[in-house]
């Protein structure tokens, strides 16, 4: 099943959301289309235009922004960005919009600020179309970083070479934290490189030959706003999305999860879908890349699934 084709987007512009921040947003597809917000991963990684291309531009108005501190929102800081801030960045966006209730959408951490911001604000949430999703809880850093998780398992030799044998998730975190806060520009550039490809090993099962994409400054940062988040437990309780997630049960959710996931647990993922009785799509053979064709049909049937549940509820209401 093929995307959606190319499509540029008939509003681009930057948004003040206090704190000294804007973020860049753009809108693809039908004005007066169902709206859907969607979220990137990383954190830091920053909107991808090609995401909006899993939904039907006749039918969806489609909406992608860069989160607080990356893409090309300004300025790319750690000050006033904590989890809360990204959550209430999103529902000004959708009040700004004119919005009252949308879709969102989202794959690793974008699958976590969908659900966090699902729960506190369910109100303002048609449903959600979630892929690889991310629990943000201490057993996922672990899973990440520590060596006992599947990264290291699989890839022992890379795994030493990223750990610096340090003994735990949080001794490697507070580690690139130091290292990547250095003002000497060429070390900080450096570790974010080791800390980069550490997470295409996880994403794509290897190493990227490319520093970072095309431009080591955009490494720097997002290495530097994952490790932000992740050393300070992406600023929510343990377990938090676990423990309050029975309020979505009413919601229609597709869960979309790769079996072979090294960066987010399936497991977690599979028993979530299970106590809110969502959709949840297996695939067999994939890990977390999205970029893989079975994964790209998978989200794209989704968003058209989607789109005919919630018409109907609308008729029927």
């Amino acid at each position: 099943m093929p995307l959606y084709p190319n499509i540029t987007p008939y509003h681009d512009f930057h948004l003040s959301v206090g704190d000294g921040h804007q973020i860049h947003v753009q809108e693809y597809g039908n004005p007066n289309g169902l709206p859907v917000v969607i979220c990137h991963g990383g954190p830091g990684v920053g909107l991808h235009a090609d995401n909006c291309r899993f939904f039907d531009p006749t039918r969806y108005r489609i909406i992608l922004y860069s989160q607080r501190g990356c893409g090309l929102s300004t300025p790319h800081h750690l000050i006033a960005n904590e989890t809360a801030d990204l959550i209430k960045d999103l529902d000004y966006l959708r009040a700004y919009l004119g919005i009252t209730k949308w879709l969102l959408s989202g794959a690793s951490w974008g699958a976590t600020v969908c659900l966090l911001y699902a729960i506190k604000h369910t109100e303002h949430v048609f449903g959600l179309i979630l892929c690889g999703t991310f629990l943000a809880a201490h057993a996922d850093l672990e899973w990440l970083y520590s060596s006992q998780g599947a990264g290291a398992q699989f890839y022992p030799e890379l795994y030493a070479k990223f750990s610096h044998d340090l003994p735990d998730a949080m001794s490697i975190l507070a580690f690139y934290e130091q290292q990547l806060a250095s003002e000497n520009q060429i070390s900080a550039s450096r570790f974010a490189k080791l800390w980069c490809q550490w997470e295409a090993v996880l994403s794509q099962g290897k190493q990227s030959l490319q520093w970072t994409l095309s431009c080591p400054q955009h490494g720097l940062n997002m290495a530097r706003l994952m490790v932000h988040y992740f050393i300070n437990h992406c600023f929510i309780d343990d377990n938090h999305i676990a423990q309050h997630g029975d309020c979505l049960s009413h919601l229609p959710i597709w869960f979309i999860h790769g079996r072979q996931d090294l960066v987010c647990r399936f497991s977690v993922a599979q028993r979530l879908a299970s106590s809110l009785n969502s959709q949840l799509l297996i695939l067999d053979g994939v890990g977390h890349g999205v970029d893989n064709q079975v994964y790209l049909a998978a989200a794209r049937r989704a968003a058209d699934l989607m789109y005919i549940k919630l018409t109907r509820n609308k008729c029927k209401d």
